[in-house]
């Protein structure tokens, strides 16, 4: 099981941590090219000497898909494996310099079912993180129905939001403030209490519960990673919830069906 277990990592030492617990898969995320994740810049990535797949989960403009092309060049290191990615141009890129990396579809909320996921398959996209909005059963249909193996989310704190908008900095000025980048807020009508992450890039805000969907190990075939998102937990956090026998985080959706119109209500 833990073979398959891929963490996005803070920093090099983490990867020791991780390996001497049997995880060893790991999601580096880029420096600049990423939102409400902490980043390794190109001089780490290129000292990883164990097998990694980059993250690059913002929405890019053209001039930094440019940068992006660049910077791929000067990526030297043959155990990256692939490439995490929501902006579809970072597809065209890789498509276009002919890399021969993986190619790994992670769009938040979007991997909601199997049709939608095997057309993206069929454009030359090798895998597909699927969403951990959705039920239990919902996900066991999509690995049974889709052709290639997938990614599905077992834990961490879930992303309800990204916004290109710098909203904290935005706030600090209009009230003359100087809240930290990374904060929490109260939302008033539920009282929940969010993660917010900023960088000049935009703002990600996480809902306030661990969503462990460990259960879903259960499931054999058709995967490719089990993606456990570390954003604002520690190794040992990660550890202890890998070892719990019982099971004491929200588990998000997966036995609750999502309410989209009146109709679904008697279902």
């Amino acid at each position: 099981m833990k073979e398959k277990i891929i963490v996005n990592i803070k920093n090099l030492s983490e990867i020791t941590e991780y390996e001497k617990q049997g995880i060893t898969n790991f999601l580096v995320p880029l420096a600049n090219f990423c939102v409400g994740y902490d980043e390794l810049d190109l001089e780490d990535i290129n000292k990883v000497t164990n097998d990694f797949y980059l993250l690059i989960n913002r929405l890019l403009p053209y001039e930094d898909l440019a940068k992006l092309k660049e910077i791929f060049k000067q990526i030297d290191n043959r155990f990256l494996k692939g490439i995490f990615f929501e902006d579809l141009g970072v597809l065209s890129i890789i498509n276009e310099l002919n890399l021969n990396w993986e190619k790994i579809y992670f769009a938040n909320h979007f991997g909601t079912n199997y049709a939608s996921i095997n057309a993206f398959l069929e454009r030359n996209i090798d895998s597909m993180v699927v969403s951990n909005e959705i039920t239990k059963e919902e996900i066991k249909e999509i690995l049974n129905k889709t052709h290639k193996d997938l990614v599905i989310p077992v834990y961490g704190y879930n992303q309800i939001m990204y916004s290109r908008r710098n909203l904290i900095s935005n706030f600090n000025t209009e009230f003359a403030l100087n809240l930290p980048l990374e904060n929490k807020i109260t939302e008033k009508v539920t009282k929940k209490t969010l993660r917010i992450k900023e960088n000049k890039y935009g703002t990600v805000i996480y809902d306030e519960k661990i969503y462990n969907n460990l259960e879903l190990l259960e499931f054999k075939d058709n995967i490719k990673f089990y993606y456990i998102n570390t954003s604002f937990l520690t190794t040992q956090d990660i550890f202890e919830a890998l070892n719990k026998t019982e099971k004491s985080d929200f588990n998000g959706f997966l036995d609750k069906k999502t309410i989209y119109k009146i109709g679904d209500i008697n279902e």
